[in-house]
């Protein structure tokens, strides 16, 4: 039997839990199955928008049996001493300060050395004048790792290694690779991947729907493009559709129309509703119908919808996608496209970077469905200013 991680340890990991409900979320943890009798070795390897979702995380670690000693892979500013104000504190001051305090105490930065939390730095990471700097830092780092591994450890990986994106899945870095190959290769021991799919249901006013999709652990070998490959495409695989995928690839359709005729478009809230039924439908039966990965499952319900799009109108009235006049809704189209450094995308723009998450996924299929639907239409006579 393994031992216990540690009465410190599952504190720790208690914290991040809390910090999830501080935080608001509401986790939904799908393939509870695959966690209850996992692999002695394996890599965890969840996708990674932000670091919004992380502490969510910690629902897959209490599914666990047994859990794991496991080592972590994650950037540097992990170690900082001010990991936890700068990357949750942002939006929230009240937050901000109760992190800002965390974060001096040094218990999370004793987290996560406990956490056996290895630090690797990335390409554009700015402390590196030189590339060559930069590998042999990244391959040091990768060789504690190895060890680790073949000392029993399994290991927890963000396999895309960043954040920065325009939406959907990124590339996926080598490192994943390097660790199931050279653990067979020089100790002859396998390291299964355990495909973990983390979406947010982000375009939504207050509390967030964060949806965890963990798929069957496996082991493969082989060529490293081939294996990247079908990794991505098993992470794909298990992408969850949100609301806010939907009505904001919605929004998105519509503003191109608004560049396309140079008119404004308004909208009434039950004709929003009406063709957000409507296209929500069309995409259920492609999902039954094994097209298109698996949806947020109470979207089956009109009455969870319709309480959804309340709360999506509400956080894009906030953000400006929207603006409300005489009960009809008029479309900022420049806003809802705008475009941004990819480093900043998701903060400046989070509609255009949600509904780009459908760009990971069947898209000509989807764009189908939003093609019969996005033509109907009011438009204001007077030209956009």
């Amino acid at each position: 039997m393994q031992p216990s991680n540690g009465i410190v340890y599952e504190f720790f990991i208690f914290c991040f839990k809390v910090a999830s409900l501080i935080m608001r979320h509401k986790a939904h943890l799908k393939g509870k199955e695959y966690l209850k009798k996992i692999p002695h070795l394996v890599i965890f390897a969840p996708t990674h928008d932000s670091y919004f979702e992380v502490p969510s995380l910690s629902k897959v670690y209490y599914s666990l049996k047994p859990r794991p000693h496991f080592v972590v892979m994650a950037k540097k500013d992990f170690l900082s001493g001010n990991y936890l104000a700068s990357n949750f504190g942002e939006k929230n001051k009240l937050l901000y300060y109760f992190f800002y305090f965390l974060d001096k105490t040094g218990l999370p930065k004793a987290f996560f050395k406990k956490m056996k939390l290895i630090d690797i730095p990335r390409p554009f990471i700015e402390d590196f004048d030189n590339k060559n700097q930069v590998k042999h830092e990244i391959h040091s780092q990768m060789v504690k790792f190895k060890h680790s591994i073949h000392s029993g450890f399994s290991t927890l990986i963000f396999p895309e290694g960043t954040t920065w994106s325009f939406g959907g899945l990124k590339n996926l870095r080598s490192g994943i690779f390097q660790l199931v190959d050279s653990t067979y290769r020089h100790f002859r021991q396998k390291l299964y991947i355990l495909p973990i799919n983390v979406k947010v249901d982000r375009c939504i006013a207050g509390k967030k729907d964060i949806f965890i999709n963990v798929g069957e652990p496996f082991f493969m070998l082989g060529d490293k493009e081939k294996f990247l490959d079908r990794v991505s495409e098993i992470l794909k695989s298990l992408h969850t559709i949100t609301f806010s995928q939907i009505a904001a690839t919605y929004l998105q359709r519509m503003a191109m129309a608004v560049e396309n005729i140079d008119k404004a478009i308004v909208l009434k809230k039950e004709e929003l509703a009406s063709q957000l039924d409507t296209v929500i439908n069309d995409i259920i039966v492609l999902v039954k119908e094994g097209k298109l990965p698996g949806i947020d499952e109470y979207l089956f319900d009109s009455n969870y919808r319709h309480k959804k799009l309340k709360r999506f109108l509400k956080f894009c009235i906030k953000k400006g996608y929207i603006e409300k006049i005489d009960g009809q809704y008029m479309i900022n189209a420049q806003r809802v496209l705008a475009s941004f450094h990819i480093k900043s995308y998701r903060k400046e723009n989070p509609v255009g970077f949600t509904a780009n998450e459908f760009l990971s996924i069947n898209y000509n299929c989807i764009m189908t469905i939003y093609e019969k639907y996005c033509n109907n239409y009011k438009v204001i006579t007077a030209p956009i200013q």
